[in-house]
């Protein structure tokens, strides 16, 4: 059954309408909608990089005739996990050996509905401060495996966006480009 955003507005007046609040009647529709989809097979449509990324790794997809959601089979022995300190609309997608391969949000409000999902790749370039608690402190330009271990470090600048730190990122670059040539496609280097 298709999602129907008329039918969820008239059960957010009819409750706004009985309880006097406005505010009661968008937050049950929207939190009902929430529950409805986290427990369910479905997914979004909206998948990043590709759809095709995402089948490549076993998931498969129904169409529904929802615009947002599709209903969907993950790979064998994954799951979706809370997101630790996340809101409730973000979901992690968690493979078989336990690794966040990606995560999704879906928002079921009938008046603002989306959703989207996305894998992410097994390496990164990124910055890390010398001083976590200092945004102002000297900058390490790393590459780090998707467990957040530093495998690379190119090294030190004053701030990010600069010169300086562009000549380390192109270093970083270099290091993946010669050690994990395709370290940008989402589907490779996790086995």
């Amino acid at each position: 059954m298709s999602y129907d955003s008329q039918l969820e507005g008239m059960k957010a007046l009819a409750i706004a309408m009985s309880s006097g609040n406005a505010s009661e009647g968008l937050e049950t529709v929207q939190n009902a909608e929430q529950s409805r989809v986290r427990n369910s097979s479905k997914l979004p449509r909206d998948m990043r990089p590709s759809q095709a990324a995402f089948e490549a790794l076993g998931f498969t997809f129904t169409d529904i005739g929802d615009s947002v959601l599709f209903e969907a089979t993950l790979p064998e022995g994954w799951s979706t996990q809370e997101t630790p300190g996340s809101s409730i609309l973000w979901k992690n997608l968690v493979d078989n050996k336990g690794r966040v391969r990606g995560n999704y949000c879906y928002k079921g409000a009938f008046y603002d509905r989306y959703g989207h999902m996305s894998l992410s790749c097994r390496y990164n370039l990124t910055y890390q401060h010398t001083d976590p608690n200092n945004y102002k402190s000297p900058i390490n330009v790393v590459v780090i495996d998707a467990d957040g271990s530093v495998m690379f470090n190119a090294g030190q600048c004053k701030k990010a966006y600069s010169e300086e730190c562009d000549k380390l990122v192109e270093k970083a670059e270099e290091y993946l480009n010669s050690n994990y040539p395709e370290w940008e496609d989402a589907t490779k280097y996790w086995e």
